[in-house]
């Protein structure tokens, strides 16, 4: 970028990047300090954040209203499948029995790398969020059969779907990256893969020891939720029958978007049946169908209003964290913070300019995303000798980077896990930190042995 854009150049870019910290240190203080509710904290903050950037009284609040709808538009209705898928293998035991087979599978000190392995694969077809929606309550299951640590558990998961998200095509990032940069499918793959799987696997070992460090449960636990009796249920669903709404709707997902990488074309049969709302809506009906032979009719509707309970609390923290990021990206401080960033240098130093970007928009708006695509695009006007795939995945790990309040699966994970502010933090947030570092460390490897 060489010049500022009109707002930035109206207020200050100064200005502009020092109100996204003011805004974040008022929506930590009202949480934290004063207790009062994330959602409403969220919304004072973008308030905040649109008036004092210029955004004027009536279009803060107008953005306010965008960026809950926008977002509740993508991850809505997947939230409450998947919370509902989630509540009824809890209610009928089905949960319990994957985690049951899984623990008997593999020796418990490996058991934090399968999470993390399970949530790669079922988050390289999916985005992080559905991942984390489906796998959650077999997760939680799993750490009631172990001897790890609550958070152990929750942030291997974290990290493992995480890293596909970021590294691995075809979830829309890694996609991007080949023609942003110039550079073929094939080789953002073959890094993807190099760099995402020892990444993620280096990167739980370390959180394990860093987080037992940092825990205190009486602090950081809310409410754990998805928790059920041990035998509740004498006739459990078989694990086959406990996992087919799990894999249900991913295979959907992963057919679709198989299929369109391979044939170069969408099919408009795939593309409804492999989208969010339907691939979850199958999982969904498949839930209920285990359900009714395991427990019966008579608990299927309480089953369901339980689920709801938890659903509107994430759905209403989700979308005023979406509001938030949304207010940041129209008063384009963002762009203000990376016009000065600057962009010079050449060989490592462009791989580090590259993480700084994704970081900087990560940190200021909260989608990962976004985060990833806009250093990309910046990058890509850059002439150097760098390979492609270097840059990308020193962007992408600049993307995830450090995930906090004003992104939207950082609430998901929180409210899912039953955790407070302080134990996202902790899971979420430190353990994707800890990944974009050996997704950095893998990029400047690439940068200098390609």
């Amino acid at each position: 970028m060489m010049y500022l854009n009109l707002r930035a150049t109206m207020v200050g870019a100064t200005v502009l990047a020092a109100n996204i910290g003011i805004a974040v240190a008022i929506v930590l203080s009202l949480i934290i300090a004063l207790d009062i509710n994330p959602a409403v904290s969220l919304i004072v903050g973008a308030l905040y954040m649109g008036i004092a950037s210029g955004l004027g009284l009536n279009e803060t609040v107008a953005s306010i209203g965008e960026g809950f709808g926008e977002l509740m538009q993508g991850i809505g209705i997947p939230i409450i499948f998947g919370i509902m898928i989630g509540m009824l293998l809890a209610r009928c035991g089905g949960a319990t029995q994957i985690a049951t087979t899984l623990t008997d599978a593999v020796p418990s000190r490996y058991v934090p790398y399968a999470l993390g392995l399970s949530g790669a694969i079922v988050a390289v077809p999916v985005f992080f969020d559905v991942a984390f929606l489906v796998l959650i309550p077999m997760v939680i299951a799993l750490w009631q059969e172990t001897e790890h640590s609550y958070p152990v558990v929750v942030g291997s998961l974290v990290i493992g779907a995480a890293g596909a998200h970021t590294f691995v095509p075809p979830t829309p990032n890694p996609l991007a990256a080949p023609e942003l940069l110039e550079f073929g499918i094939g080789e953002m793959m073959v890094a993807g893969l190099v760099v995402g799987f020892p990444a993620v696997a280096l990167s739980i070992a370390v959180y394990g020891r860093v987080v037992s460090r940092l825990w205190d449960s009486e602090e950081d636990i809310a409410d754990i939720p998805f928790d059920e009796a041990d035998e509740e249920w004498t006739d459990r669903p078989s694990f086959i029958a406990s996992v087919l709404p799990i894999a249900a709707p991913i295979f959907l997902i992963l057919l679709q978007t198989t299929t369109e990488a391979v044939t170069g074309e969408p099919n408009v049969y795939l593309d409804f049946l492999g989208s969010r709302i339907i691939a979850l809506l199958v999982g969904l009906l498949v839930a209920i169908v285990v359900y009714v032979r395991s427990v019966g009719r008579d608990e299927l509707s309480d089953a369901f209003s339980e689920a709801t309970r938890p659903a509107g609390l994430v759905l209403t923290i989700t979308g005023a964290g979406g509001a938030f990021g949304f207010v940041i990206q129209e008063t384009e401080a963002a762009d203000a913070l990376v016009d000065l960033i600057g962009v010079s240098g050449d060989g490592i130093v462009i791989v580090l300019l590259a993480f700084l970007i994704g970081l900087v928009m990560r940190v200021s708006q909260g989608s990962g995303t976004v985060a990833g695509i806009t250093a990309m695009t910046i990058m890509a006007g850059v002439e150097t000798s760098v390979a492609g795939s270097a840059i990308a995945l020193a962007a992408l790990s600049g993307g995830m980077s450090i995930g906090h309040i004003n992104d939207s699966g950082f609430w998901v994970v929180t409210e899912l896990a039953g955790f407070e502010v302080t134990g996202g933090l902790k899971t979420y947030t430190l353990g994707e930190a800890i990944l974009s570092v050996f997704g950095l460390v893998g990029a400047i490897g690439i940068a200098v042995l390609v």
